[in-house]
Formats: C-alpha cells, sequence, structure tokens
C-alpha cells in the first residue's frame, strides 16, 4: 500500500509537468536560440568631384556669318578691310568663356560723323592711351582723357564681344569696340598668361590675346578688363 508522503510526492511532480508543459516546457533551449546578427550598412561611396564643362569650341567663321554679324552691329557706317592680309581673327579677347570677332575696318564714305557719334551703339577706344592701375591698389580715379576720334580713311580693329555659347554669331551679340592702333597684322591669338607683362598687372581675366606687329614692331592687343591696350612682345 503506497504510504501518504509517496503520494503527495507524485501529485507534486504531476502538477510540475502540466505546468511546463503550459509554459512550452521546462528546458533552457528558448533562452539559447541564435540571434540574427545585424548587417552593416555599407559605408557611403564617395561621389566624384564634379568636373568643369569645357567650353565648347565652335567652328572655324564662314565669310557669310562674319558679314551677318559686322552689318548686324555696325550697319553700313564701316567696311571691312578687302587686302589680301589676314583681316579678322576670333577668341575669347575679354575672358567671359563665349567667342568674340575682331576686324580690321574703316569708316565707310559719307559716315564718318556717325561713327564718331557719342549716339553710336560702340565704344572707341584708343589701344596706345589705356590707363592701367597699378597692381595692389584697391581705389584708383583714372586721369581724364578725351574721347578718342577716327579720321577719315583710319584703319581700326572692330571687336564685337560674344554673348552666350553661340559667341559673336548670336543676334543678340552687340556690344563692341572700334579701337584705335590696333589694326596691325594679325599674326594669332595666345593665352593672357603666356606674358609676364599680364601676370605682373594682375588683371582680374583670363583671356586670349591678339599677336600683332605694328610699325615693324611684334607686340600684342589684351583686354584690361575695361578698356583695349596695346604693348610689345617682351624681349
Amino acid at each position: 500500500m503506497m504510504s501518504r508522503t509517496k503520494f503527495f510526492l507524485l501529485v507534486r511532480l504531476a502538477m510540475v509537468a502540466i505546468a511546463c508543459a503550459a509554459l512550452g516546457g521546462c528546458n533552457s533551449s528558448s533562452n539559447s536560440q541564435p540571434v540574427e546578427k545585424s548587417i552593416a550598412a555599407p559605408a557611403p561611396q564617395a561621389s566624384a568631384a564634379p568636373t568643369a564643362k569645357p567650353v565648347a569650341k565652335l567652328p572655324p567663321p564662314t565669310r557669310a556669318e562674319i558679314e551677318a554679324a559686322f552689318h548686324r552691329v555696325f550697319g553700313n557706317d564701316l567696311i571691312a578691310n578687302a587686302s589680301n592680309r589676314q583681316s579678322y581673327i576670333v577668341g575669347d579677347f575679354n575672358g567671359d568663356e563665349s567667342e568674340d570677332l575682331a576686324i580690321i575696318v574703316r569708316p565707310a564714305p559719307g559716315k564718318l560723323a556717325d561713327v564718331n557719334s557719342e549716339l553710336s551703339n560702340w565704344t572707341i577706344q584708343d589701344a596706345d592711351h589705356a590707363f592701367i592701375a597699378a597692381p595692389g591698389k584697391t581705389m584708383v580715379v583714372a586721369p581724364h582723357q578725351e574721347r578718342p576720334h577716327i579720321e577719315s580713311g583710319e584703319e581700326v580693329l572692330a571687336i564685337i564681344h560674344g554673348y552666350g555659347p553661340q559667341g559673336w554669331r548670336n543676334p543678340e551679340a552687340r556690344q563692341a569696340y572700334l579701337v584705335k592702333h590696333a589694326a596691325a597684322t594679325l599674326l594669332g591669338t595666345a593665352p593672357s598668361l603666356s606674358q609676364k607683362a599680364i601676370r605682373v598687372m594682375k588683371l582680374p581675366y583670363e583671356t586670349d590675346i591678339i599677336k600683332q606687329v605694328r610699325n615693324n614692331r611684334k607686340g600684342f592687343l589684351f583686354w584690361t578688363g575695361g578698356v583695349y591696350a596695346w604693348h610689345p612682345s617682351e624681349g
């Protein structure tokens, strides 16, 4: 006959078993389930630094394009040089990344007053009397100069500043200059910083200069930031 003590022990074990079954089992495996490791986020890739888009080089000008731009700006007041020498040249002469056009011209017969008129759509300058401030000066008062006057039959260099990607071909390109003492033999263009004299000036713009031969002397025409000036070649 089962003793009373053993009976109560069996009852207690049965109750423990029932409680464990209700809780999903009394084992330590529930505390040792594998934990999924978090995936480290990939390091952000360094984006390549944006590079400046080079200015598109325009095709060589045709005679028709030159004549169209010339008459758009100067009308019939000027006549383009018709000699056998090179009479025009293109480049970024004022450093705005838009191609400009320079042509050797003279006043048309009967149009001298219109050419010199203060109401004209162009600016007359003298490349031999351009004022250039000394480097490092923050405030400079330019000396007073009389407005240059073009003479009958005088050859000057007409420069049309370009506008936008089309440059001087753009119908909106109308800013123009007539530069005295600059209608010389045109030899080509070069970067402005190729000249030590310009590097010393510390001008605010990098431009193309116009290499020339004037009165049997080599030199170049360059933009100072406000006017065109002539300078003899180094050496």
